[in-house]
C-alpha cells in the first residue's frame, strides 16, 4: 500500500505558522474581554453602577473582539507590505494612515456600545459618549494598534528566519551528501586500477587465474554499485566487499597472505560508512606487507562498545615509518596521513564530514612489528 503522506516543506511550515498566528490574534482578545466583564460585574463602572454578567460579557466582549477583526487587517498588511529600511518613510506613512482609520472607527464603535449599554451613568447622548471615549480611550487604541503591528512583524521575522535557516540547513546537507559521494567514488577507480594491474600481470602467467580474478573484480564492482545509493551500509555488506578484495589481493601477495575477519554478532547489522574497511586493508597491504613473503597476516575486528562501533585493522608487517603524534582525537603518523595515500586521507575526511568530532581514529605500531588502525564511530539506528 502506497502512503499518501507528503513531506512537510518549508513553505508548508510558513503557511502553518501564519494560520496559527491569525487564530491566536483572533481569540486572544477573549482574555481582556472576560477580565473587563468581571470588573463591571463585581466592581461596576466609574459611577458605581454594577451590571449582570451577561450584559457585561456582551458589552466588553463586543468592545474587545473588534480588535480580533483589526488584527486580521494588520496581519494582512504585514504579509503584503515588507518592512524595508530603504522604504521606511512610505511604510510609516501607510501604518499611520491605517492606524488613524482603525482607531477612529473603533472609537465610534465603542462609543455606540457605551451609549447602548449605559457604561457611563451620565450619558445622555451618543455625541457625549464619543467625546468621553476620545478623551479616555483614543491613546490606548493607538498603542494597541502599534502593539499588534510589532507582534505581527516579530512573528513574520521569526517565520522568515526559520525558512532561511531550514533552507540553509537543507543546502548544507545536500552539499555534504554530494561531497561524501564524491569522496566515496574516488575509491572505486582507486582499487579498480590496482585490481586490473594484478589481472594484467596474471595474463602472462596463468590465463585461467586471471579470468577468475577478473570475475571477482566484477563481483566487487557489483557489490560496490549496490551500495552506491547510500553513504552508510550494514557491517555484513562491508565485510563482503573486504573478503572479495582480499581474494583479489592474494593474486599479488600469494596464498601466504592470511586474513582473519571477526565480527561481533551484535554488530552485524550496524551501519557504517561504505568502503570504510577496504582502504584500511589496502593500506595494510601497501605499506605493511610485501608481495610473496610467507606468514603475512591481516586481522579485521568489528565489535560494539556501548553506543560506539569499533573497527580494528592490524597486520604483522613492517609498520609505519616516522614518529607517532597525538593531535586531538586523531593520532597519526608524521608527517601526515596524507602522505600515506588517498585511501586513509579519504577515510578521515569522510569520517569528519559524517561525525564531526564524535569519532576517534588511531594509528600505531606494534612493538613486535606491524601496524594497528583503530576507528570508533557512533552506532547508527538499524
Amino acid at each position: 500500500m502506497v502512503s499518501s503522506i507528503q513531506p512537510v516543506t518549508i513553505a508548508d511550515e510558513g503557511v502553518r505558522l501564519r494560520r496559527v498566528t491569525r487564530l491566536l490574534c483572533a481569540v486572544v482578545w477573549v482574555i481582556p474581554a472576560v477580565l473587563a466583564a468581571l470588573q463591571l460585574a463585581l466592581i461596576g463602572d466609574a459611577s458605581g453602577t454594577q451590571y449582570n454578567v451577561t450584559t457585561a460579557l456582551l458589552w466588553q466582549g463586543a468592545s474587545w473582539m473588534l480588535w480580533g477583526l483589526w488584527s486580521q487587517v494588520v496581519l494582512t498588511l504585514v504579509e503584503r507590505v515588507k518592512l524595508d529600511t530603504a522604504r521606511i518613510l512610505p511604510w510609516i506613512a501607510m501604518h499611520v494612515a491605517v492606524s488613524a482609520v482603525i482607531c477612529a472607527v473603533n472609537v465610534l464603535a465603542i462609543a455606540w456600545l457605551d451609549h447602548v449599554f449605559g457604561a457611563i451613568g451620565q450619558v445622555t447622548s451618543y455625541a457625549f459618549a464619543v467625546r468621553v471615549v476620545l478623551v479616555n480611550h483614543l491613546d490606548f487604541q493607538v498603542v494597541l494598534y502599534w502593539a499588534v503591528v510589532g507582534a505581527a512583524y516579530m512573528v513574520e521575522f521569526v517565520r522568515r528566519y526559520r525558512e532561511r535557516d531550514r533552507a540553509a540547513t537543507a543546502l548544507e546537507q545536500k552539499l555534504a551528501s554530494t561531497q561524501l559521494e564524491a569522496l566515496r567514488m574516488q575509491l572505486n577507480p582507486h582499487f579498480l586500477f590496482n585490481a586490473l594491474n594484478s589481472v594484467a600481470e596474471l595474463m602472462e602467467m596463468d590465463v585461467r587465474e586471471a579470468q577468475r580474478t577478473l570475475t571477482r573484480v566484477a563481483d566487487l564492482l557489483r557489490l560496490s554499485l549496490r551500495s552506491a545509493g547510500s553513504s552508510l551500509i550494514p557491517v555484513w555488506q562491508e565485510i563482503e566487499l573486504v573478503e572479495l578484495y582480499l581474494q583479489i589481493a592474494r593474486v599479488r601477495y600469494g596464498q601466504g597472505l592470511d586474513a582473519d575477519i571477526t565480527v561481533d554478532p551484535s554488530a552485524v547489522d550496524d551501519m557504517l560508512p561504505s568502503f570504510l574497511l577496504q582502504p584500511l586493508v589496502e593500506n595494510a597491504l601497501k605499506h605493511g606487507l610485501a608481495p610473496g613473503h610467507p606468514d603475512q597476516t591481516i586481522e579485521v575486528h568489528v565489535k560494539r562498545h556501548g553506543v560506539m562501533l569499533e573497527i580494528i585493522v592490524e597486520d604483522n608487517g613492517r609498520g609505519l615509518d616516522g614518529l607517532l603524534t597525538t593531535s586531538g582525537r586523531f593520532l597519526a603518523a608524521t608527517p601526515s596521513v596524507d602522505g600515506l595515500g588517498i585511501g586513509l586521507t579519504n577515510t578521515r575526511m569522510r569520517l569528519t564530514m559524517l561525525y564531526g568530532d564524535r569519532y576517534a581514529f588511531r594509528m600505531s605500531n606494534h612493538a613486535s612489528g606491524g601496524c594497528r588502525v583503530e576507528i570508533r564511530i557512533p552506532v547508527h539506528d538499524r
